[in-house]
């Protein structure tokens, strides 16, 4: 992943620019100083620096042809950081009309839909399309999906988004346990059969993840509660190549908690960790 500095953008790019940004420039040819100032503008909305931010887009807008999608995409980003919602939205619907699958008017809009309050619903409506629209294979906003399916309570659409980010980033061990969380919240055999295998596979990915071994003898212990009240041994295991599901649960919870006293034994914790441990395998 690039990493995002703006004062070292600003820095180096007022630098070749020269310190009036209306000028030329320091012997960039048209289509360089045209990248530059664009880099530039958007670093300095991450710096605060609206003054400098405007400069650099009246010169883009006199450097580019008239109602140019170029232009009208930074305009709406600025309007947005001067907090004019209204008309920042105006320029993305007007982009989207034009070309319905503009990624950045897309991600734009989504992003200025979620920073208004009362407008959640709308918000997770464009995020939808921005995935629909040429976005599914992005994890990040599978990822942002994921977040907001959470923020309004629907876990399974929250485990739906984070599988797709896990096919995208199979060796992520925060996004296994992610997926161990919520498949364990929404409960029930299968769900817990889920849960399990996503925290073992972020345990083998990260074998000192606290979080995802507590999780898994947690998950492992309410496995072993939903088979007493079914009152009978599920076939979900034998049908996964594992030696009957509540063995492998014992087995699990032996596993996450010599683990896990393991990890806090010497400590001020051990105590009361054995504690909250007896009581979920109990």
């Amino acid at each position: 992943r690039k990493p995002r500095e703006p004062a070292l953008v600003v820095r180096s790019g007022t630098a070749l620019l020269g310190p009036d940004v209306r000028r030329a420039g320091r012997g960039l040819d048209p289509a360089d100083r045209l990248a530059v100032l664009e880099q530039v503008c958007l670093a300095a909305l991450d710096e605060a620096d609206p003054v400098l931010a405007e400069a650099c887009l009246d010169q883009i807008r006199v450097a580019v042809p008239e109602g140019s999608a170029r232009y009208r995409r930074l305009l709406g980003t600025c309007l947005e950081a001067s907090g004019d919602y209204g008309a920042a939205e105006a320029e993305y619907d007007g982009l989207l009309e034009e070309n319905p699958s503009c990624a950045l008017a897309l991600r734009r809009r989504y992003c200025l839909l979620r920073a208004q309050p009362g407008r959640e619903v709308q918000a997770r409506e464009a995020l939808n399309a921005l995935l629909e629209g040429g976005g599914g294979g992005d994890p990040a906003g599978w990822a942002e999906l994921g977040r907001v399916a959470l923020d309004a309570g629907d876990y399974a659409s929250a485990a739906y988004a984070y599988e797709e980010v896990a096919v995208a980033c199979p060796l992520s061990a925060e996004v296994h346990c992610t997926l161990g969380e919520l498949y364990a919240t929404l409960g029930g055999l299968p769900n817990l059969l889920l849960a399990r295998k996503h925290l073992a596979q972020s345990l083998d990915l990260d074998p000192g993840g606290v979080r995802a071994m507590y999780a898994l003898v947690a998950v492992a212990a309410d496995y072993l509660d939903e088979l007493a009240r079914a009152g009978k041994r599920t076939r979900q295991g034998e049908a996964d190549g594992e030696d009957g599901g509540a063995d492998v649960a014992r087995e699990l919870i032996r596993y996450g908690t010599e683990g896990l006293l393991g990890m806090y034994r010497g400590t001020k914790m051990f105590a009361a960790v054995a504690t909250v441990l007896q009581d979920m395998a109990s």
